[in-house]
């Protein structure tokens, strides 16, 4: 027996037609949402990779500005040294008023100064080495000058002490260079000259000594 289909084939066509339109439409949906999905991946990853590369920026800025700061305090540190050395060179180690008191104490009382010169002297690199325990450092270069700069020297000074006076006795006179020559204040004590002179009908030496404050160290 033959089965009779009453069904036409436009209703057919249509009913096929529409299933496509389904299947397309679903499609459709279906990639819009996998690219709405995977556009809210790519801005998550773009914030992130924009936040570590302020961060990086960031961190890069704070590097510069360390860097600079460096360089500011480097230039201030050699300017600060550039100043030690020259204060090393033009200002007195030691004071004036402790110079006076240490060779008022070793004067004694046959002796009477009738001068008494302080004088600041360029130190010469003699390989001598002082005794004094307190003493600054410094450092001699070579004997070169600059006839350009004539005011700051280019070595350190020391200072020199020359003692004109008269003695009582030779005796005396020997023993104020023995207490020099001892103490750590002072080094480098020469006689410049004694002879005998006569003050008031009496018989007396008049001497002259020459030393240096020893407030340094040579290296």
């Amino acid at each position: 027996m033959k089965e009779i289909d009453f069904i036409p084939k436009w209703h057919k066509a249509g009913r096929e037609r529409k299933q496509r339109y389904i299947r397309q439409y679903a499609l459709m949906a279906i990639l819009v949402t996998l690219m709405v999905g995977w556009g809210f991946v790519i801005n998550g990853h773009i914030a992130h990779v924009s936040a570590e590369v302020e961060g990086i920026q960031a961190a890069f800025e704070k590097g510069r500005l360390r860097s600079e700061q460096a360089t500011c305090l480097e230039s201030r540190i050699a300017e600060m040294r550039q100043k030690t050395t020259l204060l090393d060179k033009i200002a007195s180690r030691t004071k004036m008023t402790a110079i006076l008191g240490e060779l008022s104490y070793l004067i004694g009382e046959n002796v009477i100064l009738s001068k008494l010169s302080l004088q600041n002297e360029l130190i010469q690199n003699s390989g001598r080495k002082n005794a004094f325990a307190s003493a600054a450092v410094v450092r001699v270069s070579g004997s070169q000058k600059n006839d350009s700069d004539d005011v700051i020297p280019l070595s350190p000074s020391h200072c020199k002490v020359v003692l004109t006076g008269i003695a009582a006795r030779p005796a005396d006179a020997a023993a104020l260079i023995a207490r020099l020559e001892q103490t750590d204040y002072f080094n480098q004590v020469s006689l410049v000259y004694s002879k005998p002179k006569e003050v008031k009908e009496r018989d007396v030496t008049e001497f002259e000594i020459r030393c240096f404050v020893a407030d340094y160290r040579q290296l």
